[in-house]
């Protein structure tokens, strides 16, 4: 260590006048988010120097205006006097370091407050540095200093920045060195994701096409004509009786219907062979029509 501390701080102190003299604004209260507690596997027997890991929801951060007020701890500590610590922010971040009310680019936490400290930035560097002067040690766990960053508009849920701390000296009273572990940090945003919801697109449904089937024509056959069976009746006629079975054939519509009866003579009646007595039969059957008559003729 060729320089002393107290030679960086007072070459920081040098180049606070011209800090204050490029002060972009005084910062109103950031928002501080959530603090996660760093693992115990990152914390060692030493005096810890903590860049906060820090949540901040979208919606407090847009009601601070997208500032940030971050916070650099100090957790197991054994107590240090004289030192300069910087504060290296991502360079990519496009995050603006505010000044605070008294105009400077960090305040003092609890741990240094009754120290001399000398405050400073370097935006091509990306850091805020912080030198501690005196000859009396810190006590205790608590904050080392603050800084106030102010956002880019743009930023969104997920976003996720990383927060280093780099160290020049860090001495006790007697200016002896003291052991230090560095825990890094960040600035991560969260909150309910903006959901966007895309329409489905609109299936007009093709036309329903209805075929009417043709007509189903039946036919129907004509019924066949089956004739009539022909059935012969013979009655045994009594001695000296001849009967002669006589066929009528009567159509109705379609259908022939044939009945028999028998016509029966005396023996002693109209001879067989006498043309006159068929021409009677006959032009009886014929007067009835479709009655089938069979007379018996009287006996003398």
């Amino acid at each position: 260590m060729s320089k002393s501390i107290f030679s960086k701080v007072a070459a920081v102190a040098c180049s606070v006048a011209a800090v204050v003299a490029m002060s972009i604004s005084v910062s109103a209260d950031g928002a501080k988010g959530t603090k996660v507690a760093p693992a115990a596997s990152e914390l060692k027997d030493v005096t810890n120097l903590v860049a906060t890991k820090v949540q901040v929801d979208i919606e407090d951060l847009k009601k601070a205006d997208y500032v940030v007020t971050y916070e650099v701890e100090v957790m197991k500590n054994a107590g240090f006097g004289p030192s300069g610590v910087r504060l290296v922010y991502p360079s990519d971040s496009k995050f603006t370091v505010l000044n605070n009310a008294d105009g400077f680019p960090a305040t003092e936490g609890d741990l240094i407050m009754k120290h001399n400290t000398e405050l400073a930035k370097n935006d091509d560097k990306f850091n805020v540095a912080v030198g501690v002067m005196g000859n009396r040690n810190t006590s205790g766990d608590g904050s080392f200093f603050f800084v106030d960053f102010k956002l880019p508009n743009t930023v969104k849920v997920g976003d996720k920045f990383p927060m280093k701390i780099e160290v020049d000296k860090f001495l006790d009273k007697d200016n002896e060195p003291v052991q230090y572990n560095l825990v890094d940090g960040y600035i991560e945003i969260v909150g309910a994701p903006v959901v966007t919801t895309t329409q489905a697109p609109v299936t007009t449904p093709a036309p329903v096409t209805t075929t009417t089937p043709a007509p189903v024509i039946t036919t129907v056959p004509t019924p066949a004509t089956t004739p009539a069976p022909t059935t012969t009746v013979t009655t045994a006629a009594p001695t000296g009786e001849t009967t002669t079975a006589i066929t009528t054939t009567t159509v109705s519509g379609t259908t022939a219907k044939a009945t028999t009866k028998a016509a029966t003579t005396k023996a002693n009646g109209v001879k067989t062979g006498d043309t006159g007595a068929g021409v009677a039969v006959a032009a009886l059957l014929l007067a009835a029509g479709t009655a089938v008559v069979a007379a018996k003729k009287k006996e003398d």
